[in-house]
């Protein structure tokens, strides 16, 4: 469980700065549900604030009350109207309000999005001197490498953060990075243990317990509750591992007790969870079923969607090792049944920000395209030409690199919000044909994890050529993720559209890949989707998104329609 976002505090005055002191107030005492409450009276009276900063720290508050209630995709765009508001004062709570943006991009699978955020927040925080703002963006960028399955890079990161924390004597900084580097060297364990890498898991085992004993120490001396039930948590979680068992069940215990007096109803189900998850281990099936199902039964009604989807697993575990196959397989299917309801919520979320995320990086930009355009107008009115050319070339640079992607050098996510609404406009407003393909690189983190990222770079390029070759160029192919693209199709029946899909499918598999690298295979999966009367662009990608899903489900390397449902 990784350490959660800290909110930027309230400063006293008008009617509305006095909302936001009860909002912080609400926000250290963990009543997130009056906070939101207390959140958007203040935006209310916003219209009436004498301060300029009161909207935005309204905004941040918000965001982080929603981000503590698991409310994520609200909490983004809280986030996000606090950051285009924070832009133009600068300042610390700018810094603090992206690390939280990007952490609540984090938890809706959009880590690229949140290490650009985290990344933004350090460049800000080193450059006007702000070391609690920059410890506090090292920790986030670590969170986001964590996320993106790459531990050895996160806890380099984390390690920064503490060493920094602890120069500040910062005890709050150094309490969060440790509680995350405990649970990335978990995340470090689970790696290599799958890989059969002995040796390596037992070291980054060594390292969580270190990292744990010392975050509960900390914990325990300054008296802070709730960090101190989500460390012992995690703690007792890597003991298990450990095969220390008594002392987990010790820990545990102890967490869910005090995580009961407090009120901390996340952190008790996760507890009780990993209660059960050692009774496995030990062998103790029975009693681990009755620990589990005591716990599920309290989750249904407490919406902990990825507990719940833990203790599923669990009891699948349990009841197979138990040999009672039924209700093995009765956890199996419901672990499978939320895995697939929450991708979806998921692939929704990320459609609709994707939608709308141009705001944000537009208010980013506003500040430096103005200075830019000003200066231009200096430049004319003194006839300094060389200066002045200088200056057009870095402003048609900014604007081509907000519309294309580095890498691949095809179109970015940006260049699809502002495009795609236009074309999809003009296909139903002349009955044209239109078709909107997302395509996945199939396993592509295995790719990075075995022949390195180097490797990854060069066969996103590979691909990205491909599809330039196989595509016309009033076509629009772009790149929306790591290994994600986008290819909007004009005037294209579906069953063109069909051909299209395939033909770039088997170019990429066919593809010599092993001449670049020994052993290195691609493939690749489509979800193919056709505009419909009243469609938006956000559920024409959706769609498409969804039919992806389903060819990924159904084994990879093929297209899947959303139309018919088949390849």
């Amino acid at each position: 469980m990784p350490e959660s976002a800290v909110a930027p505090h309230a400063t006293t005055g008008s009617p509305v700065a006095e909302l936001l002191v009860r909002c912080q107030a609400a926000h250290d005492s963990g009543e997130h549900l009056r906070g939101v409450e207390l959140a958007e009276q203040a935006l209310s009276l916003a219209h009436d604030a004498t301060d300029s900063t009161e909207v935005p720290q309204a905004y941040s508050l918000l965001a982080a009350h929603r981000w503590r209630l698991g409310q994520f995709e609200l909490a983004v765009m809280a986030a996000r109207e606090a950051v285009k508001r924070w832009a133009p004062l600068g300042g610390r709570q700018e810094c603090d309000t992206l690390c939280l943006l990007a952490i609540s991009y984090s938890e809706l699978g959009l880590h690229e999005e949140a290490l650009k955020c985290a990344t933004a927040a350090f460049d800000k925080s080193r450059e006007q001197k702000f070391d609690a703002q920059m410890v506090q963006a090292l920790n986030r960028i670590g969170v986001c490498f964590d996320r993106l399955g790459d531990p050895a890079q996160s806890e380099k990161f984390l390690l920064q953060s503490l060493g920094q924390a602890r120069e500040l004597n910062d005890h709050n900084q150094v309490l969060g990075a440790l509680n995350n580097l405990m649970a990335t060297a978990i995340s470090a364990f689970y790696h290599f243990r799958q890989r059969g890498e002995k040796d390596l898991s037992a070291a980054a085992l060594q390292r969580a317990r270190q990292y744990g004993r010392q975050s509960v120490s900390l914990a325990r001396r300054h008296a802070d509750a709730y960090r101190l039930s989500v460390t012992q948590g995690n703690l007792g979680e890597v003991l298990g591992l450990a095969g220390e068992y008594a002392e987990s069940h010790r820990v545990l215990e102890e967490t869910v007790q005090q995580a009961r007096e407090h009120g901390y109803r996340a952190v008790e189900l996760r507890s009780r969870h990993n209660i059960g998850e050692v009774l496995i281990q030990e062998g103790r099936y029975e009693e681990a079923v009755s620990v589990l199902d005591a716990t599920l039964a309290e989750l249904e009604s407490a919406d902990q969607e990825t507990t719940r989807m833990r203790v599923h697993s669990a009891l699948y575990r349990a009841h197979k090792a138990a040999r009672r196959f039924e209700p093995a397989l009765h956890h199996c299917e419901a672990y499978h049944a939320l895995e697939l309801h929450r991708a979806a919520l998921q692939s929704h979320a990320q459609a609709r920000l994707m939608v709308n995320r141009i705001d944000v990086e537009k208010a980013l930009m506003d500040g430096e395209r103005a200075r830019l355009e000003a200066e231009l107008q200096r430049l004319r009115s003194k006839e300094l030409e060389d200066e002045k050319r200088q200056l057009e070339a870095r402003t048609a640079e900014l604007q081509r690199d907000t519309l294309e992607d580095q890498l691949t050098r095809l179109a970015n996510r940006r260049r699809v919000d502002e495009d795609l609404p236009r074309i999809v406009a003009r296909a139903l407003e002349s009955n044209a044909p239109l078709c909107i393909a997302v395509a996945d690189l199939d396993h592509f983190k295995h790719v990075n994890d075995r022949f390195g990222h180097a490797v990854g770079d060069a066969v996103l390029r590979s691909a990205a050529q491909i599809f330039r070759v196989k595509t016309r160029t009033r076509d629009l192919v772009a790149r929306i993720g790591g290994e994600e693209f986008l290819f909007v199709f004009v005037d294209t029946s579906p069953q063109i559209a069909r051909d299209v899909c395939e033909r770039l499918r088997c170019a990429v598999e066919a593809h010599p890949w092993e001449q670049a690298t020994a052993g290195l295979r691609v493939t690749m999966s489509i979800g193919l989707a056709d505009v419909r009367v009243g469609d938006t662009p956000a559920e024409l990608i959706a769609r498409a998104d969804a039919a992806l899903y389903e060819a990924k489900r159904a084994g990879r390397n093929q297209l899947r329609e959303a139309s018919t449902g088949s390849a």
